[in-house]
């Protein structure tokens, strides 16, 4: 099975985060926007919203370990959208 490659950049840190693997944009679209709008105090994502932004970075077959990175990160969303 492909997965797609993710990670969450915070431009006030000028950082990816780790990235973390799903099966599809779709999936990882609603979980990004379920954790935005999580409200907490201690959830950065939902506080600064302005800073942070979704990420694809790549896609990994399980079958085959393989990993292919897109030469740059191919943004899907921002926070801030959501």
């Amino acid at each position: 099975m492909k997965l797609i490659i993710c990670s969450v950049r915070d431009s006030a840190a000028d950082a990816f985060g780790r990235p973390y693997f799903v099966p599809s944009q779709g999936v990882a679209l609603r979980a990004f926007t379920d954790e935005v709008n999580r409200e907490n105090d201690d959830n950065p994502l939902h506080k600064h919203r302005k800073d942070f932004a979704l990420y694809e970075l790549g896609e990994y077959d399980d079958n085959t370990a393989q990993i292919v990175c897109h030469d740059q990160p191919k943004l899907l969303i921002h926070a801030d959208q959501v």
